[in-house]
């Protein structure tokens, strides 16, 4: 079995409640109908996640939750650091990563210039957007990216 990747950014959240800090923002109308969206995507391409790691945002969980509706009871850990997290924060945060799927729930900058550092490649990451890698030849390679726009 090989290593896989899921990089994705948390969905839309919504700016109704100017009093809450950003680390507070819930998911608007469209994040909360984009994640399932995004799930169903993955999971037909047999890429369901073993194992989660999310920000600590509320946004970020709640894209979690709207996936494990399509996904089930996936392992996950809230990892605070992921919250704003830079480009050296986020390759430490995944570690030693395990034969199968990780998915990494996080924010942008980050989920766009780890996609760069892993694929060498660029890659826009809008909202509710997963990027799929693989290992291959001790390099990472771009499967897909999903973005729920273009989801028919």
């Amino acid at each position: 079995m090989t290593r896989r990747l899921i990089i994705m950014r948390h969905a839309k959240s919504s700016w109704e409640y100017p009093e809450l800090t950003d680390h507070e923002r819930p998911l608007n109308k469209r994040g909360i109908r984009d994640s399932p969206k995004i799930a169903k995507s993955i999971q037909k391409l047999g890429w369901s996640p073993d194992r989660i790691l999310v920000s600590s945002s509320k946004r970020t969980i709640e894209t979690m939750d709207g996936l494990s509706t399509v996904f089930g009871a996936v392992p996950y850990e809230v990892r605070p650091r992921i919250y704003h997290a830079t480009l050296p924060d986020l390759i430490e945060e995944l570690g030693i990563l395990n034969e199968g799927t990780t998915m990494i729930i996080g924010h942008n900058p980050g989920s766009e210039l780890l996609v760069q550092y892993l694929s060498q490649s660029w890659h826009e990451m809008p909202t509710a957007t997963a990027a799929l890698l693989f290992e291959a030849e001790k390099n990472w390679k771009i499967f897909q990216i999903i973005r729920p726009k273009e989801i028919k």
